[in-house]
């Protein structure tokens, strides 16, 4: 019986033992359990989070990669929008020039427009230009006239002058030139192929030149339409004149 109660007892003390030192072991695992608890709640909320992040990161850069996208596209409109303004540029200068040059040429159409407006009217140009026809047949007419009478004096002039002893020379047109044609040696007169229609006149005196050099000097003593003849003046005589000789005024 006592050792029934002292095996009583010993189970006894040995749980008041053990449950005095359960107590503070009981505490720590309250304290993990709830730190634990802890940990896990942020661990979640943190992983949460980050999920949160990663699905809005994975957003932003599919709005980047959209953006870029359309930043490229919109700078490929814009190269293109720029090279179509500078053609537009270049044509709105050729036609700001073109305009520029129709209108220089509108106003001198206009001008010369206006200019024709000013004129007379058909039917009195036509009467204008058939006076002027007659006027200028008219004034040939009396040019030739003229010209004969010149003609005329001067031939009444050189014979009164060889009738009468003048020695005023007679005038020839200037420059004139010529060549003699035939040449009597024994009467020393010349045919020259000048006469009339050149100028050729009586008692008109002119050179005579080969290549250059003086031979001798001729008086004209007759004229015909293209040719005339010339006395050689013996005082002037510097050798022989020949076929093909030049004769100068």
């Amino acid at each position: 019986m006592l050792l029934r109660i002292c095996l009583i007892l010993t189970i006894v003390a040995g749980a008041a033992t053990a449950y005095l030192g359960f107590m503070p072991v009981k505490d720590i695992i309250t304290t993990t359990r709830a730190a634990r608890d802890d940990f896990h709640t942020q661990l979640t909320a943190e992983t949460d989070q980050y999920n949160k992040s990663q699905a809005t990161l994975k957003k932003t850069k599919s709005e980047l990669d959209s953006t870029t996208a359309k930043l490229t596209s919109t700078q490929g409109e814009l190269e293109a929008a720029t090279a179509k303004n500078t053609e537009l540029d270049k044509q709105n200068t050729d036609l700001t020039d073109k305009l520029t040059k129709m209108t220089g040429r509108a106003e001198t159409a206009e001008q010369t427009l206006s200019k024709w407006n000013q004129l007379p009217p058909p039917e009195q140009i036509h009467g204008i230009m058939t006076d002027l026809a007659q006027t200028k047949k008219e004034v040939e007419a009396i040019m030739a006239e003229n010209k004969l009478l010149g003609a005329s004096r001067d031939d009444y002039k050189a014979k009164w002058e060889r009738i009468f002893g003048g020695t005023a020379p007679v005038e020839l047109p200037k420059g004139l030139k010529g060549l003699v044609m035939a040449v009597d040696p024994k009467f020393d007169f010349v045919v020259l192929n000048i006469g009339d229609d050149q100028g050729a006149k009586e008692q008109g005196e002119m050179m005579i030149d080969r290549r250059g050099k003086l031979i001798g000097k001729i008086r004209i003593t007759s004229v015909q339409k293209d040719q005339c003849v010339a006395t050689i003046l013996s005082e002037w005589k510097r050798g022989e004149v020949r076929e093909g000789d030049q004769v100068i005024y």
